[in-house]
C-alpha cells in the first residue's frame, strides 16, 4: 500500500512539473470552439466555427474541416497589470473563399476567448471556449 502511494505521489509530482513547464505557451495557444450563436456578418465564423492558434503565433479561423482560412498572424497587445491576456489576430489579406473577419481584437480569460472586430466600437463580441 505504501509503495502504491509513493508511486502515485511521484507520478503526480512529475505531472505537476510538466504542467508548470507548459506555462511558457501563450494563453491563446490551442483550439477554440464557438460558444453558441455568434454575431452576424461572417458565414464561416458563426455557430460551429473555430479558432486554432499554434505555438508559432499563426492562426486558422473558420468552420472545420472545409471552410477554413489560415496563416493569420497573432500578436500580443500590451497587457495592463491585473488584466486578461490580449491579442490581435489579423490576416495580411482577405480570404477569398472563406467568410471570416480580417482582423480581431481578442481577450483570453482562462478557458474563455472573446473577440471583437478591430476598430469596431461597441460591437457584440464573438465568444469561444477552449476545446477539450
Amino acid at each position: 500500500m505504501r509503495r502504491t502511494l509513493a508511486v502515485t505521489a511521484a507520478a503526480l509530482t512529475a505531472a505537476l512539473l510538466l504542467v508548470g513547464c507548459s506555462e511558457d505557451a501563450e494563453p491563446i495557444t490551442g483550439e477554440w470552439i464557438a460558444a453558441g450563436p455568434q454575431p452576424p456578418g461572417f458565414a464561416d465564423f458563426a455557430e460551429g466555427s473555430m479558432i486554432r492558434v499554434d505555438k508559432n503565433s499563426r492562426a486558422v479561423l473558420g468552420t472545420s474541416p472545409t471552410r477554413l482560412c489560415g496563416d493569420a498572424k497573432v500578436t500580443a497587445r500590451k497587457k495592463e497589470e491585473g488584466s486578461d491576456a490580449a491579442y490581435r489576430i489579423a490576416f495580411d489579406s482577405a480570404c477569398l473563399t472563406v467568410s471570416v473577419p480580417l482582423s480581431l481584437e481578442v481577450v483570453v480569460d482562462g478557458d474563455t476567448l472573446e473577440a471583437t472586430l478591430t476598430d469596431a466600437q461597441g460591437g457584440e463580441p464573438f465568444r469561444f471556449q477552449r476545446a477539450e
